[in-house]
């Protein structure tokens, strides 16, 4: 007891002292920070940086989130809580553009709970539970979704009851459930002067919906329907185009899965013809790629070819590599089908060209993105800085009191600071996952030029040995393999079914070549889920390869090497056991570069594992051995049972 009341008069004749100094020194960073935006606040427009925010969040988001901070310092300062939710509202947008659905989320709770407790009859807070229900959507939290897209038509303000008719519908869509996806979307009433898009949208849910009932055979006409309906009006919104082309997709689906062909090349001729009126080429090569399969599947090789040779030229005009690629790597697939290998292989090679100019703008687009997420951490500690200067400068003002509420006022600066570090620390941590994603992205497409290059230059031994119909064999396998690469390049995770068909096929692709220096077996033990369980794209083959390329290509006799998943309680091993020369007499038969780039390859492997592990929580590791008297290596790769991400915490 003794203790505890010298500890009080310690504090009360500190905090005397404190007070006497700070009224004779120059205020403190925080008090200087809520008085400056204090005094803004008479005399900017917390309206006006709002509205200018939102006029550009589309085309700078960063310059949008400047004027925010400046909205949201100004409106802690002045305590309004109205306007602070009218702030983390607008973020919540320009992260929803962003594609950054949980900050997007995190943002409208923020809003969400000073609207919901205080003003719940705005229009700003319809808004906010539709971006509620939306980011819900994105995450897959359906049952989320539609009780927040309820509420918002209950409560019937700042968002039209069409519109949330439209969001009901496609959340039931998603979920599965076409008989409510239809209910839904049949009681919305568009009026006379409606918006010639929003009328799109609707009739292209209408045609979706109606796709997977499979109620009649007039889906190519609905789609018909949605492209008069936007020719007829001014301007063609790029939400109501690329409804088009989702439903697009899901009609010429249903076609291609029912055989029937030549209405789903008609279904994309009137697409092209509608993009060519807009100038939209990505969506002319798309479809144009996809008529080519088509005909090829019907037999007509010839015009397979043509129409597959103009999407690729019309792909090489445009600034988007990723549907180059595309285009390229089924073009090949056409030449090397016609034994046309010379151009197949040149299509490949501008295929590898457009992996890695695809590679460079996901770089930089995902560095563009850090800065953004970086600025509103900025944000985040700017509004708390000037919160606690609004708290410190009502303390400082209210010296009356100071003396009866020291204790409680130390208790609150202790509870304010550790809300401060805690949301400090959730911005570094967001910042530092951030670049570490980035990192991953890096460290993955670096793999991918060498992978494909060295492939091609198998193509070439083929090729120069003039061993026509194992190069072709060789084309063929290897255009599935590329196929693969490109559907996954982009993914962090995949299901271990797709990495053993890589696998599966990039063992073939090697065995071609060395088929005297080893055979292979290839085995995954009953009971494994290839479907539910995931693991990064990639992971496992550059073990394979090293087996091959620096253990089994030395030896003197036939060699083995044995792929081996076995599953064991809360992960699978994957076991790489190879019979070659083992890795010291590896080593000593390499030249000073190749040795350089296979300590590159794995220290690759090391830093993308280190990274998986940390921003995944995860428990991903290697173990490489030497069998008993150099008689080869055993690799094993310790895969955490993950399912579809569901334990997997980001």
């Amino acid at each position: 007891m003794l203790k505890i009341t010298f500890i009080l008069l310690i504090t009360l004749a500190l905090s005397q002292a404190y007070e006497g100094y700070a009224q004779n020194k120059s205020q403190s960073k925080k008090q200087e920070a809520y008085r400056s935006y204090k005094m803004k606040s008479s005399s900017t427009s917390i309206t006006q940086l709002l509205a200018e925010a939102s006029a550009i969040k589309s085309s700078d988001p960063s310059h949008a989130l400047d004027k925010v901070q400046e909205a949201l310092a100004i409106s802690a300062a002045d305590g309004n809580e109205f306007n602070e939710a009218k702030c983390y509202l607008l973020i919540g947008e320009i992260n929803e553009q962003m594609t950054e659905w949980n900050l997007a989320r995190d943002n409208y709770q923020k809003a969400y709970q000073i609207l919901s407790a205080n003003y719940p009859s705005t229009a700003e807070y319809g808004k906010t539970l539709r971006g509620l229900g939306k980011t819900n959507l994105e995450l897959k939290n359906f049952q989320e979704a539609l009780n927040y897209f309820q509420e918002a038509l209950s409560q019937s303000r700042g968002v039209s009851r069409s519109q949330l008719q439209l969001d009901k519908s496609e959340a039931w869509y998603q979920m599965g459930n076409y008989p409510e996806a239809k209910k839904s979307v049949d009681e919305i009433v568009i009026g006379k002067n409606a918006d010639e898009s929003f009328e799109t949208l609707v009739q292209n849910q209408k045609t979706k919906i109606v796709t997977r009932l499979s109620e009649d055979n007039s889906t190519g006409d609905l789609y018909k329907n949605s492209l008069n309906s936007l020719r007829s009006g001014k301007n063609v919104e790029p939400l109501a185009q690329q409804s088009l082309s989702e439903t697009k997709e899901e009609i010429a689906g249903v076609f291609r899965g029912q055989q029937r062909y030549d209405e789903e090349i008609d279904l994309r001729n009137k697409s092209i013809e509608f993009n060519l009126e807009t100038n939209n080429l990505s969506e002319v090569a798309k479809d144009k790629v996809e008529i080519s399969k088509t005909l090829d599947a019907k037999g007509e090789s010839n015009a397979a070819l043509i129409e597959m040779e103009e999407a690729a030229h019309i792909a090489d005009t445009l600034n988007n590599p990723k549907e180059k690629a595309n285009a390229f790597l089924a073009l090949a697939g056409l030449y090397e089908k016609n034994g046309r290998n010379n151009q197949a292989l040149g299509a490949y090679k501008k295929y590898s060209e457009a992996v890695s100019e695809s590679e460079k703008q996901n770089e930089n687009r995902l560095q563009q993105k850090a800065e953004i997420l970086n600025k509103q951490k900025e944000i985040e500690e700017l509004t708390q800085d000037v919160s606690l200067g609004r708290q410190e400068d009502t303390l400082q003002a209210a010296t009356v009191f100071r003396q009866q509420l020291i204790i409680y006022g130390l208790l609150a600066i202790i509870l304010v600071t550790l809300v401060t570090s805690y949301f400090t620390y959730r911005s570094a941590q967001a910042s530092k996952t951030a670049n570490q994603l980035l990192a991953l992205k890096s460290l993955r497409s670096q793999m991918n030029p060498h992978f494909i290059f060295n492939a091609l230059n198998s193509v070439n031994h083929f090729i120069a040995q003039q061993d026509e119909r194992t190069a072709n064999k060789f084309l063929s396998e290897f255009s599935q393999l590329m196929r693969l690469v490109l559907e996954n390049s982009e993914q962090d995770f995949i299901p271990l079914n797709k990495e053993q068909e890589m696998l599966s096929l990039y063992l073939k692709l090697e065995h071609y070549r060395f088929r005297d220096k080893f055979d292979y077996e290839f085995d995954m033990e009953e009971g494994i889920n290839g479907e539910m369980i995931e693991l990064p794209p990639m992971l496992i083959q550059p073990y394979i390869e090293n087996a091959v390329w620096h253990g089994l290509r030395y030896k003197e006799t036939k060699g083995k090497l044995s792929v081996r998943f076995i599953k064991h309680e809360k992960e699978i091993e994957v076991s790489v056991t190879d019979d070659g020369i083992g890795r010291k007499k590896s080593a000593e038969v390499k030249t000073p570069n190749q040795r350089k780039h296979n300590s590159t390859g794995l220290k690759n492997i090391h830093e993308r594992l280190a990274i998986i592990n940390k921003v995944y929580k995860s428990n991903y590791r290697v173990a490489i051995e030497d069998l008993p008297g150099d008689a080869g290596t055993i690799v094993k790769i310790f895969l955490p049972i993950l399912f579809n991400g569901r334990d997997r915490q980001t």
